[in-house]
């Protein structure tokens, strides 16, 4: 071998990896950084579900915060003519109608799982509210009334503010922070008094038919009618001047009674019998069903069932329930 034959032989392999180095693709300075292998990464944490908040016990629908579904409800009787401005009804979960003499509603609200800042004019307490709402265990604010209807309150069990307790009552008016101000500590929620649709459920099992009115005619009452707004998915009425909404309207045929007082002052007075059973027809939704209702005595929830006997199921939101007299008409459109 001469000498350029043995210079060729010692810069051959220097040649090949100086063209290696150059051709590959040129490796990043990693420095401290970890590299981790893509199908080690672990996923990304699903995101925490949003707890979901307890129904109210009056509405069947989810109160806006947790601890309302577990404190005491606030009842207030009313009086309403067909010039009266009611104050709070927007604010009442459920709300109950007695027609009364010369033309007036007397209407038991009770609030539940929303406040009312004014609620009024408040009224004396009569049998209608106590048998109404003595399975409910609310607070009730009302402004005195007859000796015997004090004496029925008293026996009742049901804790109750008037007047001449402190000023929760001022003027005629109340409110639900100052009623539950006032109450005896250790109240407890209420019962709930209707079986609330779930799940998209019917109003009824059968028997269901469209509905956009719903007309109670009492001779010498007031004229009451709902109609069905679609668009807001809710039946809208007029009580005195006040427009008030619903999900549901249940309408409860019974007998009424005249009874007479002597104190404090004589008088005669249309009062509802809530208790025994009878014909029910309720709007709920964009549906009407008929039925029966049925309750028992005071600490009995009032049943409602549709011809067949199964349970009828309103929606969930707030309701009005209506004692009709025998005599008055009821009509569905």
């Amino acid at each position: 071998m001469n000498r350029r034959q043995m210079l060729r032989a010692a810069l051959a392999p220097a040649l090949l990896v100086g063209l290696g180095t150059a051709c590959s693709e040129p490796q990043p300075d990693t420095g401290s950084v970890d590299v981790v292998d893509p199908g080690k990464i672990p996923p990304t944490p699903a995101p925490s579900p949003t707890p979901s908040l307890p129904a109210g016990p009056l509405t069947g629908a989810p109160v806006s915060a947790a601890p309302l579904a577990g404190r005491q409800a606030v009842a207030v009787p009313l009086r309403v003519s067909p010039s009266t401005t009611p104050a709070g009804l927007d604010a009442a979960d459920l709300v109950y109608a007695e027609f009364a003499e010369s033309d007036t509603l007397h209407l038991t609200a009770v609030f539940h799982s929303r406040d009312a800042k004014k609620i009024g004019p408040v009224a004396e307490i009569r049998p209608v509210d106590i048998r109404s709402v003595g399975v409910l265990h609310p607070v009730v604010g009302y402004a005195g009334g007859p000796t015997g209807f004090l004496t029925q309150f008293e026996k009742s069990g049901l804790a109750g503010v008037t007047p001449d307790d402190g000023d929760a009552i001022d003027d005629g008016y109340t409110s639900t922070a100052a009623l539950l101000k006032a109450a005896p500590k250790g109240g407890q929620p209420p019962t709930p008094p209707l079986d609330h649709a779930t799940d998209g459920a019917a109003l009824a099992a059968r028997d269901l038919v469209p509905a956009t009115e719903l007309s109670v005619t009492v001779s010498g009452g007031p004229p009451m009618v709902w109609r069905y707004d679609q668009q807001k998915s809710l039946w809208v009425g007029k009580v005195g001047t006040a427009t008030v909404t619903a999900a549901s309207v249940i309408v409860l045929t019974m007998e009424y009674r005249t009874l007479d007082v002597r104190n404090p002052s004589p008088r005669s007075l249309p009062s509802a019998n809530v208790f025994g059973e009878g014909a029910v027809v309720a709007v709920s939704g964009p549906s009407s069903a008929k039925g029966r209702w049925r309750k028992p005595g005071q600490g009995m929830v009032c049943t409602l069932a549709d011809s067949g006997g199964d349970l009828l199921h309103p929606q969930p939101g707030n309701a009005w329930v209506v004692y009709a007299p025998t005599t008055a008409k009821v009509t569905v459109k």
